[in-house]
């Protein structure tokens, strides 16, 4: 061939992949990815190798019904399920490539079977290739991955794919056209077979729904485990393991503890109908039944949560609540509301559970989820169960609507019955689910057995929540922006239960509302004080282990936090560990650090960022799979397989791994008057196990040594969310503000080397410092943090090997002494 003709036969294919690549760097210039040239090049050879492949298969003839294929596409074939074997047995980022390009490839060569065609056949026939495209390795990342990058993203991912595949297509045509005479000559030489074209075509429908079915089956796996390791002295009934704390000295009165809380939900400035009741009961004045009249007659005219819910079904639980206090305020006031009144809203109530058990298409995203057939009933945090036992114990609905909701609740025991712990892993989701478990208890009140199998359930539930209190009664929120103070589900434990713990800790976080001036809002079943006085828990620190599964799926009881305490006075130490990403709302902090307290936060999650206005409203809040990991104070390692193809190929999310396993294995749980300790692992993430002690002394630093192996390859590291503006000076870091001064210092174990970086994000809304360290050499992590807080700010850290050759650190204060803390 001459110079010019092979110029000639070259140039398409450079422009082409300059287009193909301008596109993904917009796209990824979308996503918010950064440009880097090596992956740039990398990108570039991508586009080179499909466009290649595609070449070599050459063109695809239809002869009568029969497709004539050359040579070369039965050993590309072939090359692409020896790929698949070796990605499917090694997951490895190389085995990846070869799929996704051969794949691809192929793909794009398919086209030219529609390339004679009339353009009304080739563009349908283009378009649905180019989607499969681009679903199919994204469908491969997710499976890869657990599922673990939020839905609606991966959907846009797979998009932007088929938009680059079409390029492709496009491209293909264009390159196959310049130099026709001699492809059309290259093409009558070679050899090729021959296909059916009525088998190809039912051959793809088949290929299609096992692809599909096999993805459904995957998806719904994805959400927990249905095994998990368990530990000494954990069992249903009792799963938790606590050590012994230093109580509060403080004794409140549970009467002036209820005036208290009644006087923070008068001056809540977002006081609705079941806040108004609440005060109505509780009081018996008229003027809060007065109040309640006009606001719950306000939404039986406004036709409140009778409309479609489109992607938020939480309406179901506010129109519960409504329910709730109609019936006990017309009750407790039977002048107030006149029989047009009641008729009016009896009538409201029924289009309520009517809309209730209306099919809604998010009701088939959560049936697809979670294994059902849908019915409209809102499943999670069980809102549609909590809204029809209601219905069904409070009034007298119509017989074809009650025995629908009968029907149901008899298919669905739930509540306390099932379970005492929320699937979901967020802890504002918890009182939300205890309330739904108090309606249904109504319900099933009369039935004696249902009554003595949730009793300790019940107890559970309250006690979850209460061992991981914050010790000055700010609000604890994780996976989730919401941080709203429960001081009203705590003392409806303490008249449930009659333990006076709870009425100790409703007063505590009344003291921290008061403080701060945040409202408190209703709590259904609290409409009598008790004359209780408040004991402060005495718990120290706990290994909790808790319900996993789906609301429709009971799943195992499998490890949940480590809560780490002084005790329970306002400025003890607190820190809570997180050992599980499972659930529907879940989110990425298998290992994870989730809070490290002393009177305001030190170590925090970065929970908040930008809603993505463009998602449904359910979708669009940062919370779950759109909080990523690196966001967390753990082990983040390198993307690997198709995950690392697809984000260098789309930039969408960061660089880090997002898929941990579902549960940490604890190892080691032991609590002592000088230290507690925690060991815990989780295996096989991509080729890691990383393993997490923390040494909690009570009177000393908190010691968190991490010890991570992979691949030598992969460069993994560890990142620390700080809640303050921080400064680093050498490895250590000083918290900024003068109350409960702190500072942290990271060394490494042995012969590693490493990196430390302090940055202070772009985005949200309160400062904070990521704390990000990273060894010089892949394969390994050995890294040592020490947080030193009161007296111990200040002193020197050093790592050390003591006698017996086990790693030690060195701790001296300022005034000269040194005291040597375990690392092993």
């Amino acid at each position: 061939m001459k110079r010019g003709r092979v110029l000639s036969a070259l140039w398409p294919r450079l422009v082409c992949g300059i287009g193909a690549v301008a596109y993904l760097e917009g796209v990824r210039a979308l996503a918010g990815a950064p440009f880097g040239v090596a992956e740039a090049l990398l990108r570039w050879l991508a586009v080179q190798g499909v466009l290649e492949v595609s070449l070599q298969v050459g063109e695809i003839q239809w002869r009568g019904r029969r497709w004539r294929l050359d040579a070369p596409f039965g050993a590309l074939v072939a090359l692409l399920a020896g790929a698949l074997a070796l990605y499917a047995r090694t997951a490895h980022t190389l085995a990846a490539w070869a799929v996704a390009v051969t794949f691809t490839g192929l793909v794009v060569a398919l086209s030219s079977a529609w390339s004679e065609r009339r353009w009304a056949l080739r563009l349908p026939a283009w378009g649905l290739l180019a989607g499969v495209g681009g679903v199919v390795p994204v469908l491969v990342g997710q499976i890869e991955s657990s599922f673990s990058e939020e839905e609606f993203f991966a959907a846009i991912q797979a998009v932007a794919l088929s938009g680059l595949v079409g390029l492709l297509i496009v491209a293909r045509w264009w390159i196959s056209i310049v130099p026709r005479g001699e492809r059309a000559g290259a093409r009558r030489a070679r050899r090729g077979f021959s296909l059916p074209w009525p088998g190809i075509a039912v051959g793809s429908v088949l290929l299609g729904i096992l692809t599909l079915g096999g993805t459904v089956w995957a998806y719904r796996r994805s959400f927990y485990s249905p095994r998990a390791s368990t530990y000494a002295g954990v069992s249903r009934d009792a799963p938790f393991v606590c050590g012994s704390g230093i109580p509060d000295a403080t004794r409140p009165d549970g009467e002036k503890v209820f005036e208290r809380l009644l006087a923070r939900v008068e001056v809540n400035p977002n006081r609705e109908a079941p806040e108004y009741g609440m005060l109505a009961l509780a009081t018996g004045e008229d003027q809060w039944a007065q109040a309640f009249r006009r606001a719950i007659l306000d939404d039986v005219r406004n036709k409140e949560y009778t409309g479609p819910a489109n992607s938020v079904k939480f309406g179901q639980h506010l129109a519960a609540r409504r329910a709730y206090y109609f019936s006990q305020v017309a009750a407790t006031f039977p002048e107030l509301f006149s029989p047009q009144d009641v008729a009016s809203t009896t009538a409201w109530l029924a289009d309520v559970n009517l809309r209730a058990m209306t099919v809604e298409w998010v009701d088939w995203m959560y049936a697809l989820a979670f294994s059902y057939w849908p019915e409209g009933p809102y499943e999670n945090q069980e809102n549609g169960a909590g809204l029809l036992a209601l219905l069904e114990s409070l009034y007298a609905m119509d017989s074809d609507l009650s025995e629908r909701n009968q029907a149901y609740l008899a298919r669905n025991r739930r509540g306390w019955s099932a379970r005492f712990r929320n699937t979901d892993d967020a802890y504002v989701y918890q009182p939300e689910w205890i309330d739904n478990a108090l309606f249904q208890s109504m319900y099933w009140e009369g039935n004696a057995a249902l009554a003595a199998e949730a009793a300790t359930n019940r107890a559970l539930a309250f006690e979850w929540l209460l061992l991981q209190a914050l010790p000055d009664g700010a609000p604890l929120g994780y996976n989730h922006p919401g941080r709203a103070s429960i001081a009203g589900s705590a003392y409806l434990g303490a008249t449930l239960l009659d333990d006076p713990r709870y009425v100790w800790w409703s007063a505590r976080m009344l003291d921290w509302a008061e403080r701060t001036d945040a409202p408190i809002f209703s709590q259904p079943g609290l409409e009598r004080s008790t004359s209780l006085s408040g004991v402060s828990p005495d718990l120290g620190s706990c290994l909790l282990f808790g319900d996993a599964g789906l609301p429709t799926q009971p799943g195992p009881l499998a490890p949940d936090k480590v809560v780490f305490r002084d005790g329970w006075t306002p400025d003890s130490r607190y820190m809570l560990l997180n050992l599980r990403f499972s659930g529907w709302h879940r989110y990425k902090a298998t290992n994870t650090v989730t809070l490290l307290y002393q009177g305001r936060p030190l170590v925090v999650e970065q929970d908040t960022g930008s809603s993505f206005p463009w998602l449904p409203l359910g979708r669009s809040l940062y919370r779950d799979k759109r909080v990523p990991r690196e966001n967390l104070n753990g082990l983040l390692i390198p993307r690997t397989g198709m995950s690392a193809v697809l984000h260098t190929l789309a930039g969408f999310g960061g660089p880090w791994a997002q898929d941990p396993p579902h549960y940490a294995e604890v190892l080691a749980f032991e609590t002592g008057p000088e230290v507690d300790v925690s060991r815990t692992v989780i295996e096989n993430w991509r080729g890691w196990r990383h393993e997490r002690t923390v040494r909690f002394y009570h009177d000393g630093p908190i010691v968190v040594v991490d010890r991570a192996r992979g691949p030598q390859s992969e460069r993994a590291a560890l990142s620390w969310r700080l809640a303050t503006e921080s400064t680093l000076a050498g490895n250590r870091v000083t918290f900024a503000g003068q109350a409960h001064p702190a500072e942290a210092v990271v060394l490494t174990l042995g012969e590693e080397q490493g990196t430390l970086e302090a940055e202070v994000p772009e985005h949200g809304e309160e400062a904070s410092t990521l704390l990000l360290y990273r060894p010089k050499e892949g394969g390994d992590l050995q890294a040592v943090t020490v947080f030193l807080t009161g007296e111990w700010v200040g002193a020197g850290v050093e790592a050390g090997i003591d006698v017996s050759g086990k790693a030690i650190l060195n701790v001296t204060l300022a005034e000269g002494e040194t005291r040597s803390l375990s690392v092993d």
